[in-house]
C-alpha cells in the first residue's frame, strides 16, 4: 500500500507522517533542487516528472520492504502546475498541459503510478498561519504562495476523489 499525506505548506504533512512510527518516510523533493531558469518549460517539466518518478521508486520499493509506503506529498504531484495555474500563479498556464503529457507517459512506462490512498488536509488560512509561527526549523520561503494554492489543491484531490 502506497499512502501520500498531501496538503498546502504548514498543514502538518511532516508531522503526521512523523507519528506513524514507519521506519522510512518518502520525503519531500529536496527544496534547493531546481532545474535552470533559462532552460524550456518542456525541460524543466521533465526535470519535475523525472525528480517525481525517483519517489514514486522509492514509494514501490518501501512498500515491497515495509509493505507500506508513507510519501509526505504526493509523489504524482501533477497537483502543483494545475493549483498554479488554476490560482493565476503561473505565467507559463501551459505547464499543466506539458507536465500531463509527460506524466500520461510515465504513467504508461510505469515510472510513476497513483497512491492507494492519499489524505489530503487543507486547513484555514489562520491554522496555517499558526503552524507557520510556531515552527522556527522550517523557513517556508514560498509560503504566501502556498496559501493561495490550498483551495485549488484541496479541489483538485476532492475531484479525484
Amino acid at each position: 500500500m502506497i499512502y501520500v499525506a498531501e496538503g498546502p505548506s504548514a498543514a502538518g504533512k511532516s508531522h503526521h507522517v512523523g507519528s506513524l512510527q514507519i521506519p522510512k518516510v518518502v520525503c519531500e523533493l529536496d527544496r534547493h533542487l531546481r532545474p535552470d531558469d533559462a532552460v524550456s518549460l518542456e525541460e524543466t517539466s521533465r526535470f519535475w516528472v523525472r525528480r517525481n518518478e525517483e519517489r514514486w521508486a522509492e514509494a514501490v520499493h518501501d512498500e515491497g520492504a515495509q509493505r507500506i509506503a508513507v510519501c509526505d506529498t504526493d509523489p504524482l504531484k501533477l497537483h502543483y502546475a494545475w493549483t498554479l495555474a488554476r490560482a493565476g500563479l503561473d505565467a507559463k498556464a501551459d505547464a499543466f498541459t506539458c507536465q500531463l503529457t509527460l506524466i500520461r507517459d510515465s504513467l504508461k512506462r510505469k515510472t510513476l503510478g497513483i497512491a492507494d490512498l492519499v489524505a489530503c488536509v487543507v486547513p484555514s488560512e489562520l491554522v496555517l498561519r499558526t503552524h507557520r509561527a510556531g515552527d522556527a526549523t522550517r523557513t517556508r520561503r514560498n509560503f504566501e504562495k502556498h496559501v493561495l494554492l490550498a483551495a485549488p489543491l484541496k479541489e483538485w484531490y476532492e475531484a479525484l476523489n
